[in-house]
């Protein structure tokens, strides 16, 4: 018998830390910026680029050396954790007092979720685009992705900090993609929110990180569902946020502060688009949903350009 407990009480040893060898592994391909993709998987991407399977590949550089040629100032903010945050500058080329906060979106960075975006905001718009490396991402320090949590408080902090910079009589309007746009949700709910914004822009967020890890794990069916209270308390511990409670947009656009336009492709393969429909519904201020029709993550304004700048058009004649 006592053999036999033995046998028990090893096995159950062994398979606890194979969870938690398991766990520490996932955890630190989600949130640690240190994660690289494997080597294999990396060349397999790259060869679909340089092969043309691709399509936006020709298009990011085409961005890229846009705003490389058109040039930008660097911004530079201590976080309330001690991380030195990088942000961006581009001025249009007539003076303007509105400026566009650009959130960017999970392993991506500012220049590079931008520069789509850059040359309809400074010379249609004739708009400040800023724009801002996340923690852990781009020219920001940081260890740990935070999928919001910090990231919003973050950006509550540069929102004070372009008032400060740029005159408290600026206007602002919010412009966040993927986990930048639950970043500027999370925003406008909060109480912290400047009054001089006038208007969110939320493309294709999840309702929270929780919700988004089921999501994804359901839908590709991997085996790892009973690991994430370990992945979980692993990441409370070290990265100091709870994946529902401070990633939690759900809640936080039940108390939006400002108007706000949903974006969100009928194709997106990465955060369901079942998340839009529970975020516009739940949100309380006036609203607008723009659902794209063959639009994958991150890809409405891909898909329909002309469109997307319309309803950010109406947004912008109605609030600013």
């Amino acid at each position: 018998m006592k053999k036999q407990l033995g046998v028990l009480v090893g096995a159950s040893a062994v398979l606890g830390g194979a969870a938690y060898g398991i766990s520490d592994a996932l955890f630190k391909a989600l949130i640690s910026r240190e994660f690289r993709v494997p080597k294999a998987v990396s060349k397999f991407i790259t060869e679909k680029e340089d092969s043309g399977e691709n399509p936006l590949a020709a298009k990011y550089k085409e961005c890229m050396q846009y705003v490389s040629d058109y040039g930008f100032e660097r911004h530079e903010m201590i976080s309330d954790r001690g991380q030195k945050l990088r942000g961006y500058l581009m001025r249009p080329e007539k003076p303007s007092n509105v400026y566009v906060f650009g959130s960017h979106g999970y392993r991506s960075d500012g220049k590079g979720e931008w520069c789509y975006f850059a040359k309809f905001y400074l010379e249609e718009m004739g708009y400040n685009l800023f724009f801002v490396d996340h923690q852990s991402h781009g020219e920001s320090e940081g260890e740990y992705i935070g999928f919001s949590s910090h990231e919003h408080k973050d950006c509550l902090k540069w929102l004070n900090y372009m008032n400060n910079t740029f005159g408290n009589d600026i206007k602002i309007m919010l412009h966040g993609i993927s986990m930048g746009s639950t970043t500027v949700m999370l925003m406008t709910g909060s109480e912290a929110l400047p009054e001089n914004v006038r208007f969110t822009v939320a493309d294709c967020g999840f309702t929270s990180a929780m919700n988004e890890f089921n999501y994804k794990i359901d839908t590709l069916k991997l085996p790892f569902k009973p690991l994430i209270p370990i992945i979980s308390a692993i990441n409370h511990k070290r990265a100091g946020y709870d994946f529902q409670k401070d990633t939690d947009a759900l809640s936080a656009v039940k108390k939006a502060r400002v108007p706000m336009l949903f974006v969100h492709g009928d194709k997106d393969l990465f955060v369901p688009t079942k998340m839009v429909y529970e975020l516009y519904d739940a949100c309380t201020a006036e609203k607008e949903l723009f659902v794209v029709p063959g639009a994958d993550h991150a890809k409405s304004y891909h898909i329909d350009k002309e469109g997307y700048e319309a309803r950010i058009k109406a947004m912008a004649e109605k609030y600013l």
